[in-house]
């Protein structure tokens, strides 16, 4: 054939990386309550920035156990909540993907309220991010979890009637 040609062209992402910077929103919670960080890009990208938080053992004190999140959440990370036992056993991750264009968006963790008087419990994750083929490892989150303040009981108001008033069987002391 006269006059035809055929080829190709691979044009190559240059763009720089954008800085991901994770900062607590809610990094000390009471049980019940969600622990939250914000994750910002430094610039908008023109690709997904995919990301992942590995939940990983505590330093030191109780970690939050799989019975202190919300069922569902945990059901999303491939889990069961029985038998109990902390959250990193099975090395869990949450995944995230920040869509081109977008540069912030949060990563929670549901906790749940449990009956048990528990010491503070808590949570370490380390946040990483794709850039081109390559797994790059960013900061380490840590959170805290506190079991509610107890209510002290409620004071009774005394009957307006004397007890003298009273039968011996009436409720109204």
């Amino acid at each position: 054939m006269v006059g035809s040609a055929s080829g190709g062209l691979l044009v190559e992402n240059d763009d720089p990386m954008p800085t991901v910077t994770v900062t607590p929103v809610a990094d000390s919670v009471a049980e019940g309550q969600k622990l939250t960080w914000r994750v910002e890009l430094s610039q908008p990208a023109d690709t997904m920035i995919d990301s992942r938080f590995d939940i990983l053992p505590v330093d030191g004190g109780t970690e939050l156990s799989t019975t202190d999140v919300d069922k569902e959440w945990l059901s999303g990370l491939g889990l069961t909540a029985g038998p109990e036992r902390p959250l990193s056993t099975d090395s869990p991750s949450l995944w995230l993907g920040l869509p081109a264009g977008v540069t912030s968006t949060e990563v929670s963790v549901p906790t749940i309220t449990d009956t048990p008087a528990e010491p503070e419990e808590s949570l370490r994750m380390r946040m990483s991010y794709m850039k081109g083929y390559e797994w790059l490892e960013g900061p380490h989150l840590t959170g805290k979890v506190t079991a509610p303040a107890l209510t002290p009981w409620a004071r009774v108001p005394r009957s307006p009637f004397p007890r003298s008033a009273c039968p011996m069987a009436s409720p109204c002391r």
